[in-house]
């Protein structure tokens, strides 16, 4: 177990991409111990072998195939003639387009570079204080990983047999409830701003209407995923190659933006990123069974439980952990690594393994824009042009406010349990 812990973090501190250490620190173990290779192998396939961890690649997809056929565009005209006439109109632009397409993509990344790349260069055109601009999408952009169809929630529900249905509709409140915050903060800072805040359009109903129906072809695709999910027509993989195909069909023959000589570039770019995550699966799965042989998962279940009373402390020891695991570690690695230790702990404090679960993606959430890695907030930075310091100094007060939420959902468990409840996914 030695060995495994400090090939880990050795490989981490390296700089070794993180999507190759769980599998480089199982052949560390290997390499020092009698572990046939044939069984490491056997289970890095085994990790990979299910269905329903395609459904990552599908809505990684989806969201790029939304970008480049202009379905995200439409999605951000319809959403400037929904807001622009509120004060600091252009911030509020970005938390409804990002709010829109985190119910269609699934990616927080995805979304935050579509968001951005639409809205920023206006921002610095209109005099917006840029860095807080960045910081604020970046914010945004991480709904697309607990609203579904959260591809997080896909893997936690994979990584621990959970129903994906129920983690779904257990991440639609908690994800609304980060909305409104957003947008106040976003309303506070334009007041305390210059004169370019104010620089507003009118509303018009007509340029309302007209521009829902240019995006209405664009919100069929969640229809589609959202729709077939709930319904019982669809699995969550299906659904999303669906996504795919809608998205094709949209983008080529409606709106006329996405180019067929531009599909293979955006296939390849879709297949890099799930070669990634596949690779960070495997490895984890190795990883994790190295783990469970060694006990540890047994052995921190027992400390937890001679140590923490209560499940409420339990639950604050767990965020607190990972607020802290969240700074440095990637996000999906952390799913990978923690999550069956956290899940199996809580199923000693009687705590619904589906409220845990969507507790452990909010924290993962925080963690895409917790410096100084967190992920979307480099997106926003790199659009932006400016140095990721400069954004950083804007995130605390929209950090502050998603740490409220994680503590709202954490203790009081039917902001989470309620929709999966009603909808008979939980008891």
């Amino acid at each position: 177990m030695i060995a495994l812990g400090v090939g880990f973090f050795f490989f981490i501190l390296i700089g070794v991409p993180v999507a190759f250490v769980f599998g480089l620190a199982a052949v560390v173990v290997v390499v020092m111990s009698d572990v046939p290779l044939v069984i490491i192998a056997h289970q890095f396939f085994t990790g990979l072998n299910n269905f329903t961890l395609m459904a990552i690649s599908f809505f990684l997809l989806a969201g790029m195939l939304m970008e480049a056929g202009g379905m995200a565009r439409r999605i951000t005209d319809f959403s400037v003639n929904l807001v622009g006439w509120i004060t600091g109109s252009l911030l509020q632009v970005a938390i409804v387009a990002a709010t829109i397409l985190a119910a269609m993509s699934g990616s927080g990344s995805a979304d935050t570079a579509a968001v951005s790349a639409a809205l920023l260069p206006e921002m610095k055109r209109r005099k917006y204080n840029v860095d807080y601009s960045a910081a604020l999408i970046a914010t945004a952009g991480t709904l697309a990983q607990i609203i579904p169809p959260s591809t997080m929630l896909v893997l936690i529900g994979v990584t621990n047999n959970l129903s994906i249905s129920a983690l779904y509709l257990g991440g639609v409140i908690p994800g609304m409830l980060v909305v409104p915050g957003l947008m106040y903060l976003a309303w506070r800072h334009a007041k305390k701003g210059g004169p370019q805040y104010r620089s507003i359009q009118s509303f018009s109903l007509s340029r309302l209407v007209r521009s829902f129906v240019s995006a209405l072809p664009a919100f069929g695709l969640g229809v589609i995923i959202l729709g077939g999910i709930f319904s019982g027509l669809a699995t969550p993989t299906e659904a999303a190659a669906l996504a795919v195909i809608y998205a094709i069909l949209v983008g080529r023959f409606v709106y006329g933006d996405l180019k067929l000589s531009a599909l293979p570039k955006i296939f390849l770019k879709a297949g890099a990123f799930s070669a990634g995550i596949m690779f960070l699966v495997g490895g984890a799965v190795v990883f994790n069974w190295l783990m469970a042989t060694e006990g540890v998962p047994a052995a921190v279940a027992t400390w937890l439980a001679a140590t923490v009373s209560s499940p409420w402390s339990f639950l604050l020891l767990m965020n607190i952990f990972l607020i802290i695991f969240g700074m440095p570690m990637e996000s999906f690695a952390m799913i990978l690594l923690l999550s069956p230790i956290f899940l199996d702990t809580a199923v000693a404090y009687h705590l619904d393994p589906v409220h845990v679960a969507v507790v452990f993606v909010f924290n993962c959430v925080i963690a895409m824009i917790s410096p100084p890695f967190g992920g979307t907030l480099f997106i926003s930075a790199l659009i932006a042009q400016r140095p990721i310091s400069a954004v950083t100094r804007h995130i605390y007060p929209l950090w502050a406010l998603m740490t409220v939420v994680l503590l709202l959902i954490t203790y009081i468990p039917e902001l989470v349990l309620y929709l999966p409840r009603i909808s008979g996914f939980v008891q």
